[in-house]
């Protein structure tokens, strides 16, 4: 009989102390915004625009790049403009801003609704460091206005 019951027992003892550990210890949340998530530090912190930040991605990052305006090009007219519209709305705030908007997309996944019409929408600006720190270390060099940048690839539309 005590053999029987050594298994349920272990078993209980086992979760009684999970379960005491998850209310005992408070843990931190997970969704807070870091330096570099979901926004890295260096987007927030850059005085380059829209244009020079997307030429210098397109000369240091070209693969990056062209990914990013093959699916972009991919996408409705009106979904195009309005994820423009977005980047260069992101770009007009100062960093105070910007990092707030990182936090807001960290913590509340209906925020950013740009996302629901185009999930990558900001992936160029957003989510490759590496991307990020090769193009804002030389974006200063090209011209602030440069809508050409925005016309790229074999399936770009026609400017009008």
């Amino acid at each position: 009989m005590r053999e029987r019951l050594r298994g349920p027992m272990w078993t209980g003892l086992i979760v009684t102390a999970m379960i005491a550990g998850v209310v005992v210890l408070p843990g931190k949340a997970a969704a807070d915004a870091s330096d570099d998530y979901p926004v890295p530090k260096r987007i927030i912190e850059t005085t380059c625009t829209v244009d020079q930040y997307m030429a210098a991605a397109r000369d240091t990052s070209p693969v990056y790049y062209q990914r990013y305006m093959i699916d972009y090009n991919n996408r409705p007219v009106d979904v195009e403009n309005a994820a423009r519209d977005r980047i260069y709305w992101f770009f007009s705030l100062d960093a105070v801003g910007r990092r707030q908007y990182s936090e807001d997309t960290a913590t509340n996944v209906y925020y950013e609704q740009m996302a629901t019409h185009w999930g990558n929408w900001a992936k160029l600006f957003f989510n490759n460091k590496g991307v990020v720190a090769k193009a804002t270390d030389v974006c200063m060099q090209y011209p602030q206005a440069d809508p050409a940048v925005w016309n790229w690839g074999p399936n770009e539309r026609p400017a009008g």
